[in-house]
């Protein structure tokens, strides 16, 4: 049995994509899975025993695969690029998003994600409706809409012993311990949903709290488009806290992710990384949905308060409020 699996989006998803494999692996003793990404995502995938073959769509993958034939082909992605490779890389069955007279489908069986999606055949605002009562977590979905057996299996994360070993500098660089609390906080949650984090003043009042009613050394996350906000919550801040930068490469921001015990974070790639290193975690959420998000008993999702929560509007007509003490209890009710 051969299989493709098509996952091109945000490397959240991916993670958490990864979660369906050892279900497959299960339902279809012996078979070999190929995954088509891209090139941001590959480093997610190198160090997966389950995955045969990772093929990269920047790369173009049409001599590679052009005398190739999949048993089972499954896209869980809408964009136009996915569902044109779906259609065209040879195949028995297919389940998810393709091309057809140049619109992107789905097959009936993935309905029970694609309704709720950018090509949903109710349209937006009905999808929208769909995606605001859902109460299943993606894997939950992913795994009825395959067939599969769910038992909460988790997404996969490996880190090779060089991207170990980086962790290992930085820990020991910055005396950090075995013994330590090592709390992550993460700023940044990507450019598309702008009101996804907190403010600058309200990450700098967590952060502040947070040392006053924890014993925790605090570890400070972002990615290269929180570099300014970075440097301000560190001059208005009064706590002591590690920073650890905003320009690591994607594997040494999880090796990094990996040092901490709790992480508080948005609904972001620093969560899907967490949850797949097992860590334990406080998310925040809005506009996304938080029924989506598995933690998988290992930490607590919390909403802020305000119209447009599940609406997944770019920038909010109703923004959040925050409550941050909330955030803090949910943080010592971890350690």
């Amino acid at each position: 049995m051969d299989i493709l699996i098509i996952k091109l989006g945000a490397m959240g998803d991916v993670i958490r994509t990864t979660a369906i494999l050892p279900g497959l692996k299960e339902k279809y003793k012996n078979c070999s899975i190929d995954w088509i990404t891209k090139k941001a995502s590959f480093d997610i995938l190198k160090n997966n025993d389950l995955i045969e073959n990772t093929y990269l769509i920047d790369d173009g993958i049409k001599n590679s695969l052009k005398n190739k034939e999949y048993d089972l082909i499954i896209n869980l992605d809408d964009d136009n690029e996915a569902c044109i490779l779906a259609s065209k890389i040879k195949h028995k069955e297919i389940i998810g998003s393709y091309s057809e007279n140049g619109k992107n489908l789905y097959t009936e069986d993935s309905s029970l994600w694609f309704d709720m999606g950018l090509i949903s055949k109710f349209g937006k605002q009905k999808a929208d409706e769909l995606k605001a009562k859902n109460k299943k977590t993606y894997p939950q979905i992913i795994y009825e809409i395959l067939g599969l057996d769910y038992k909460k299996q988790e997404p996969i994360l490996s880190l090779n012993d060089s991207e170990l070993n980086f962790g290992k500098q930085f820990a020991d660089k910055h005396n950090i311990n075995n013994n330590d609390l090592l709390i992550g906080i993460n700023t940044g949650a990507g450019g598309r949903w702008q009101d996804k984090r907190l403010s600058i003043k309200e990450t700098c009042i967590l952060i502040d709290k947070l040392n006053s009613e924890v014993k925790a050394k605090l570890l400070l996350f972002g990615g290269p488009t929180e570099n300014e906000r970075n440097n301000k919550i560190k001059q208005e801040i009064k706590t002591d806290i590690i920073d650890a930068g905003c320009n690591n490469p994607l594997m040494e921001f999880a090796s990094l992710v990996n040092l901490c015990n709790i992480i508080i974070t948005s609904d972001s790639l620093a969560m899907h990384i967490g949850t797949a290193l097992k860590k334990k975690i406080v998310a925040f959420f809005y506009p996304t949905s938080a029924a989506e998000i598995e933690l998988f008993n290992r930490g607590i999702k919390i909403i802020g308060k305000g119209d447009s929560y599940c609406s997944y509007e770019t920038k909010c007509t109703s923004p959040p409020k925050w409550d941050i003490d909330k955030m803090i209890n949910a943080i010592k009710s971890l350690v």
